[in-house]
């Protein structure tokens, strides 16, 4: 079952990679096909998907589908990176969020059971699940999730059921995020530096926002594992959900004050990376 997810989803993933390059390859001082709107990109995507899962499920294939389901990512379709993102969906809403850009969601129509997943439209998301083993960072869970939004198809890995009281954050995929903060910590004048906000961009670059001892904040980005923009930040100058949590690489527990707790901040295999700050109150 799960050698069929895998032919069909890479088959559909292909086909976008093919159309994509066809349209880029138009000769010079011919003119090309016109590029597609992100609702004509997602109609495409979308009947592929579905073509994908296959027939209509039965009783058994149907009862792995129903329920809750909780997702997270950080890459399209095509494994480009994308940021973080996490994807909560309850049987009357679902919610994508992106830290740093915002939260969009809808309520859910008729769930589409098929032989190798489910698919359903709320709002303007496209959500497709298949039980289709997924691993990130050395952690496995059983369902494969795709979220079509705004003509990008992103992917990640799901589980049945919602744990109440998580939500998204930045810091979500810290440790997939280390190596870009301990460069761009490296760079920093005065320590120990708090890092507000750090996101997977294009191309494979990493931005990382942190504040220094002294209390400057710096903007770095990271392109081919070196920093190639480290420059300050007005304070106005904030991304949403910035600051919330702010994170501390090593050294020792750093003092809880001001509405703010602090808690051990650890990678998927239980070693401690540093410590959060959040807010409390």
């Amino acid at each position: 079952m799960r050698t069929l997810i895998r032919g069909a989803l890479a088959g559909l993933v292909l086909s976008v990679a093919v159309l994509s390059a066809c349209q880029r390859q138009s000769p010079s001082g011919e003119e090309g096909p016109s590029t597609p709107t992100n609702a004509e990109r997602e109609a495409e995507i979308a009947a592929e998907t579905l073509a994908a899962l296959g027939g209509p499920a039965s009783a058994e294939q149907r009862a792995q589908y129903e329920g809750e389901f909780q997702a997270s990512g950080s890459i399209d379709a095509l494994g480009n990176a994308e940021g973080a993102w996490e994807l909560t969906l309850l049987t009357d809403y679902a919610q994508f969020a992106r830290p740093g850009l915002g939260e969009d969601g809808g309520i859910p129509g008729d769930r589409d059971y098929r032989e190798r997943g489910m698919r359903v439209v709320a709002g303007p998301l496209t959500i497709t699940i298949s039980q289709q083993a997924c691993t990130a960072s050395g952690v496995e869970l059983p369902y494969t999730a795709h979220v079509l939004f705004e003509g990008v198809a992103y992917q990640g890995c799901a589980r049945r059921g919602v744990i109440e009281g998580e939500r998204p954050t930045w810091a979500s995929l810290l440790p997939e995020l280390m190596p870009a903060i301990n460069t761009c910590v490296a760079r920093a004048s005065s320590t120990p530096a708090r890092i507000s906000f750090a996101s997977a961009l294009d191309q494979g670059e990493v931005l990382v926002r942190m504040r220094e001892a002294n209390g400057s904040r710096h903007e770095c980005i990271i392109t081919d594992g070196a920093v190639s923009v480290y420059e300050p930040l007005s304070d106005v100058d904030r991304r949403n959900g910035e600051g919330d949590p702010e994170f501390q690489p090593g050294g020792p527990r750093p003092a809880a004050r001001n509405c703010r707790t602090v808690e051990p901040a650890v990678d998927r295999g239980g070693a401690q990376l540093g410590w959060l700050i959040r807010t409390s109150c």
